[in-house]
């Protein structure tokens, strides 16, 4: 196999998190008759290491092969997901995947090569009632649309992970002038709108560079970006925990917030008492 994941400090940190939670939330629903999924939306291999194409200052420098998201899931035995679904819009990367279908015979592991959003969707629509699903979304940078985050809410029996691309979004929100066209558009995409992003923006003080009329700035921090993020899953989930973890890279600059949802009624008050639990304490 060859290893392609990527990872930092804060990627040990986000597995550990996703480990603690899984392994609670299944003990939790021990009991209870719902046949349990886990989906891993952007799957990638299995495991991380550096020294990949993707390393860089960002993510920092580890050297051992450390487990990734899909097998840490795989590896849950006191009550084990009776579903793995692992999707990987990369056919190299898929192909590196199915060796967990042989190292885990006893598990059942579908893995979609397709595009993420698309695969989600699909996912929703064939939810049943007596399935309940736990959905990691941990992607490189701004794929996850706001309609496949919306459509897992809408299911009321998927909780959520989601790994918001803090660094990627804000560069994509200059600080003194509108974005452009395609950031604009791929900021809709991401906030399901631009109404939901846009009240970042007011108008400058200043002049504009030409002098004729005021410009715009975005003032306060990237943190206003990530408020705004939350509000929208607020809007759309059942509850949201009222924590949520940022990541640094090595300049101490944030790149990554880590939110968790929970979607169903019943089901969310647990949900987010461990998910917050773990985010404040872990």
């Amino acid at each position: 196999m060859t290893d392609m994941s990527f990872g930092g400090p804060w990627t040990k940190e986000k597995l550990e998190i996703l480990e603690r939670y899984l392994d609670a939330y299944t003990t939790a629903l021990k009991n209870q008759p719902f046949h349990l999924i886990y989906v891993d939306a952007f799957a990638g291999e299995g495991s991380w290491r550096p020294n990949t194409p993707y390393a860089s200052e960002d993510y920092g420098d580890f050297e051992e092969i450390r487990d990734g998201s899909s097998r840490i899931a795989l590896k849950i035995e006191d009550k084990p997901f009776d579903r793995f679904v692992f999707i990987e819009k990369d056919l190299s990367r898929c192909e590196s995947l199915r060796e967990l279908q042989q190292e885990f015979p006893h598990r059942s592991i579908e893995i979609n090569n397709e595009d993420a959003n698309e695969a989600l969707i699909s996912f929703c629509d064939t939810l049943e009632n007596h399935e309940r699903a736990v959905v990691f979304l941990d992607p490189f940078a701004t794929q996850v649309s706001w309609e496949s985050v919306a459509r897992l809410a809408g299911t009321k029996k998927a909780d959520c992970w989601i790994l918001f691309p803090l660094s990627a979004i804000a560069r994509q929100m200059p600080r003194n002038q509108d974005p452009p066209d395609a950031w604009a558009a791929n900021l809709d995409r991401v906030f399901g709108g631009r109404n939901y992003w846009r009240d970042l923006y007011r108008t400058s003080p200043q002049l504009s560079m030409f002098g004729d009329e005021p410009g715009l700035e975005r003032p306060g921090g990237s943190g206003r970006i990530a408020d705004n993020y939350r509000v929208r899953l607020e809007e759309v989930f059942e509850q949201v925990a009222p924590t949520r973890r940022i990541f640094r890279n090595s300049r101490n600059s944030p790149m990554f917030e880590l939110f968790f949802a929970a979607s169903n009624p019943r089901g969310a008050p647990i949900a987010i008492t461990i998910a917050d639990h773990i985010l404040k304490h872990w």
